[in-house]
């Protein structure tokens, strides 16, 4: 672990850097239909949707156009949605749950139409993803979930541990329960996709421009540093910086999730851990779960455990290596992968992502202020979700029938205030860690 400790800890992420096109930002005052903030997969895609139907859209970008959490996690495409299908049940019953399970497999459908439309070399594995037992006491709790599942429609099946040996899947995931749809993909060539149709199709970005404040009902402008966007229309697509700006924030708890890459591995090395030819991404049946996934490149990406929240729910104060969480997510890795105690780890990096009290995302208009449109906080499942809210959130702005509104428009979740938010968050998360850390002991020692 010394060397491990040493690891470069990234400013960003190994899948994007600073384009070389990098794109103007807003000096001036301009006008436009509809004004998007944040050019990740919610705002790019709505963006390229808007532009379709003739609508003049501006994207305006703080940092470059992938910067967050777009071109930062883990990259893997999966129709999961809410915590999970029985979670969804019972917040909200078993037919809108049958109706979530149906907009995730959508979602993944979206994506898959868009890599597609746009000719996106991402590194896309259709591969499917696993959530998958590292201990056999979680697998009767996963196979309940998965029976839920089944039967609202999702198309999942139980993978026996004879089937995961057959397949190739490292032998630290014991069984699981297979996601169908989806796979892997790199984030970065994904979003960066993204940006370069949108400039292609001539719609004006703006880069390196940070919004200072929204002002107007009816007719609402965009401030910025030395500029300003007035439009009819404007959608947050901020995600988890959302808080920094305003509404609506509130509702979004940012968390910070670190994630690491190997050296790439050896024949040798990939065939210790079973060579995992069909390439499916790994989740585990954690409380707080973690992610792996072989890259095209023979590495191995992989973190999520050992999330972060700070206090006031804010981004900008936060967000280097000191609050990262390297050591918790490369020690679950050394665990799970002893095979390869002797790989180096390339280097660590972390993001922000937006949580909801109820797993879904925040999606319709501002109470008071209905020309601000929004869509963030995808509750780690934003490459899939966040593709499809493009169509979705043009339909809203256009007025156009979408039957997908009646599913994931929802009034937003409450969450309280602090300090009552950061106790709670604490207190949770402490009983969650807690449960892991039993199930993690339990594995580590065989028993």
């Amino acid at each position: 672990m010394d060397s491990d400790s040493k690891s470069a800890f990234l400013g960003i992420s190994p899948y994007v850097d600073t384009p070389a096109d990098l794109q103007a930002s807003l000096n001036r005052d301009i006008r436009t239909d509809v004004a998007i903030v944040g050019g990740g997969i919610t705002g790019l895609s709505t963006a390229l949707a808007l532009h379709k139907s003739g609508i003049s859209t501006t994207v305006i970008e703080r940092e470059f156009c992938g910067f967050g959490a777009s071109g930062r996690n883990a990259g893997h495409l999966t129709p999961t949605i809410c915590k999970d299908l029985p979670t969804a049940v019972m917040l909200f019953g078993n037919e809108k749950a049958a109706e979530l399970a149906q907009f995730a497999d959508h979602c993944v459908e979206t994506t898959e139409n868009m890599i597609s439309e746009f000719g996106i070399s991402c590194d896309y594995r259709q591969s499917g993803n696993i959530m998958a037992i590292v201990h056999p006491k979680q697998e009767a709790r996963l196979r309940k979930a998965a029976a839920t599942a089944e039967s609202l429609g999702a198309k999942i099946r139980y993978v026996e541990e004879s089937e995961m040996r057959e397949r190739g899947v490292p032998g630290a995931f014991l069984s699981g329960v297979m996601e169908m749809m989806g796979g892997t993909l790199n984030p970065g060539k994904y979003v960066l996709g993204l940006r370069q149709a949108a400039i292609s199709a001539g719609i004006p970005v703006y880069e390196q421009t940070a919004v200072t404040g929204i002002t107007g009902d009816s007719s609402p402008t965009v401030l910025t540093g030395q500029g300003s966007i007035n439009a009819d229309k404007v959608v947050m697509a901020s995600n988890a910086y959302t808080p920094d700006i305003g509404k609506p924030g509130h509702r979004i708890c940012p968390l910070y999730v670190t994630l690491f890459e190997t050296q790439p591995l050896s024949d040798d090395q990939l065939d210790a851990i079973g060579g995992w030819p069909g390439g499916e991404g790994i989740y585990t049946a954690h409380e707080s779960m973690e992610s792996y996934r072989l890259t095209a490149q023979r590495t191995i990406i992989g973190g999520a455990k050992g999330v972060k929240y700070f206090y006031g729910g804010k981004v900008a104060a936060h967000g280097s290596s000191k609050n990262a969480s390297q050591e918790i997510v490369v020690g679950a890795f050394r665990d799970r992968f002893p095979q390869l105690k002797s790989l180096p780890i390339a280097h660590c990096w972390a993001g922000w992502i937006g949580m909801t009290m109820n797993f879904l995302p925040l999606v319709g208009q501002l109470s008071g202020q209905p020309s601000i449109y929004h869509s963030v906080a995808y509750n780690g499942h934003g490459v899939a979700q966040a593709s499809a809210m493009g169509a979705i959130m043009a339909d809203m702005i256009l007025e156009n029938d979408n039957h997908w509104m009646n599913t994931i428009v929802r009034k937003p979740a409450y969450l309280p205030p602090e300090p009552l938010r950061w106790l709670g968050i604490k207190s949770v998360m402490g009983v969650l860690n807690g449960m892991d850390r039993s199930i993690d002991n339990k594995a580590r020692r065989g028993i």
